[in-house]
């Protein structure tokens, strides 16, 4: 009885993933035909990049069929037999069949495949005989492959922005002409493609078709509830249905839904799904449409993959917590912009400060800093964990840095959840995180970033709670202080914690630099306030 359970169990597993690849290239036969035409596409003396470059990109914007890599080896085979191609085919292929659903940098799948090609490569070459000429077209095909690959992935992005600004503007000019229509059909762009963040011009014609609905609607006493009338209960018929709807346009089935109250005022939410997409962009994509639909800000708070394609996802409902972050700055002498760049912002479930200091002062440390902070702005959009986050800046910022130059990093991340905050530093002037009952200083002997390659951060994390204050300040605060044996910044924080949060950020400042004639450093103090 266990054999022939095991062997029904192989027989659906098998069957399923059969079923998988027939939809696929039945959605992207001709995708594929044209991937076969280009991977079959030699160089001199059979040199075949287009292969790994045809299957990289594939894998990277569409997961990792098998049909992909049969396309390849078959594309390399009709031109001829070439077992080291079919080798690095497969070696290239495992990589993104290991880690599929996961997100995977650009650059480290551009990498990976360069090396796997120039190591396959230098061995044979050393097997059969090494020449300076072989080793040199050796170096050229993997500097072609690694490039190829950076360059496709940048100009499908660029395509696909072309596209999501289209259909912005498509919907834009519709619910200028019909206002019932207009929020219809933003729910269904979010519901459709989750990137699609309209601007300004679209939130001025959804404010204007909501002004528009409301007049018409004698039952409705204001603005305020108009709005409240926008999304529809989670707990009715009508609601589960709607979000099922915009779920299966994005090619997610939803095989059971359950909502349940576990508390006054909070939801869990119960749901099972079928889709090929990976289980976080199943995730991403519940949450977007419940918010859209029910106006209910949910987080996945456990999940279970039962079987391939089939994902348990359990929901609970966020509570945010208001918090604001006060800033006080100050220009070097003789410096037209500062050195020192800092940004703050909500997303989704976590509130993020970060503070960067460039090397020096003027215009080069402000490229240099508002850089890094850029950088880190784009990171957060994605599924990248901030461990993932730091590594991958730390990368980019040699190779854009150079040699002698660098940048300092200060970056907190505060979970609305879990009411923590988690605290990283990359060669940063110590945080102070004021409480109630004492105050913290984290400080860390971390290097800045773009430095050294293998990269290490010093982190802390800390429970927060309402009327908690996290104070961070530039090197240039650390260093007025420091000029003068009299001053310290610790104890004089303690005699400030009862002030308003800008007051003291104006007092740190001040501190800073008085008793001096000029300030001799760009000065930045940040104070974030929680509740």
């Amino acid at each position: 009885m266990i054999g022939k359970t095991n062997e029904k169990k192989y027989a659906f597993i098998i069957g399923d993933i059969f079923k998988s690849e027939a939809k696929h290239i039945k959605e992207n036969w001709v995708i594929l035909l044209m991937c076969f035409f280009i991977a079959r596409q030699n160089i001199i003396d059979e040199i075949f990049p287009f292969a790994i470059v045809v299957l990289c990109t594939y894998c990277q914007a569409k997961g990792s069929p098998l049909i992909i890599l049969t396309v390849t080896i078959l594309a390399v085979l009709s031109s001829g037999f070439n077992f080291t191609y079919i080798i690095m085919l497969i070696a290239v292929y495992a990589y993104f069949f290991s880690f599929r659903g996961e997100k995977k940098s650009i650059l480290l799948v551009a990498s990976y495949s360069a090396m796997v090609l120039l190591i396959s490569k230098t061995t044979l070459l050393m097997a059969d005989g090494f020449t300076g000429k072989s080793f040199m077209l050796n170096v050229y095909e993997t500097t072609f492959v690694f490039s190829s690959i950076i360059l496709i992935n940048e100009l499908m992005k660029m395509i696909a922005k072309i596209k999501k600004d289209g259909k912005v503007h498509i919907h834009r000019i519709k619910r200028e002409e019909n206002a019932d229509e207009s929020i219809v059909s933003i729910d269904n762009i979010d519901g459709l493609n989750k990137t699609i963040k309209p601007g300004a011009e679209a939130e001025a014609a959804t404010s204007a078709a909501e002004e528009k609905t409301y007049s018409g609607n004698k039952n409705i006493k204001n603005i305020s509830d108009y709005k409240k009338t926008k999304f529809l209960n989670i707990f009715t018929d009508q609601a589960k249905l709607k979000i099922k709807e915009q779920l299966l346009w994005q090619n997610i089935h939803i095989k059971f839904f359950e909502v349940l109250s576990s508390g006054k005022d909070s939801v869990v939410l119960s749901v099972t799904v079928k889709t090929e997409k990976s289980c976080e962009e199943a995730e991403s994509a519940v949450e977007l449409i419940v918010r859209n639909v029910c106006g209910v800000k949910l987080k996945c708070v456990d999940r279970v993959v039962s079987s391939p394609n089939y994902y348990v996802l359990k929901f609970k409902n966020i509570k945010r917590i208001k918090i604001r972050t006060y800033t006080a700055t100050a220009v070097k002498d003789g410096s037209e912009v500062s050195g020192d760049s800092f940004a703050y912002a909500g997303r989704a479930d976590r509130y993020y400060t970060v503070l960067c200091d460039g090397i020096g002062s003027g215009v080069e440390a402000y490229s240099e800093s508002n850089g890094a902070v850029d950088l880190l702005s784009k990171f957060l959009y994605t599924d990248f964990s901030e461990e993932q986050i730091l590594r991958t800046l730390n990368s980019i910022l040699m190779i854009k840095l150079g040699d002698e130059r660098f940048v300092t990093f200060d970056f907190n991340i505060i979970d609305y959840s879990s009411r923590e905050v988690r605290v990283y530093k990359a060669g940063a002037a110590p945080t102070y995180i004021i409480s109630s009952r004492n105050v913290d200083k984290i400080s860390g002997k971390s290097l800045p970033l773009g430095i050294l390659d293998n990269f290490e951060y010093s982190s802390f994390k800390k429970k927060i709670e309402i009327g908690d204050m996290i104070i961070m300040v530039s090197d240039g605060i650390i260093d007025s202080i420091g000029l003068d044996e009299k001053k310290s910044l610790d104890r004089y924080i303690e005699l400030i914690i009862n002030k308003d949060p800008q007051t003291i950020a104006n007092s740190i400042l001040s501190y800073a630099i008085r008793g001096q004639d000029t300030v001799m450093d760009d000065m930045t103090v940040l104070v974030t306030k929680i509740g």
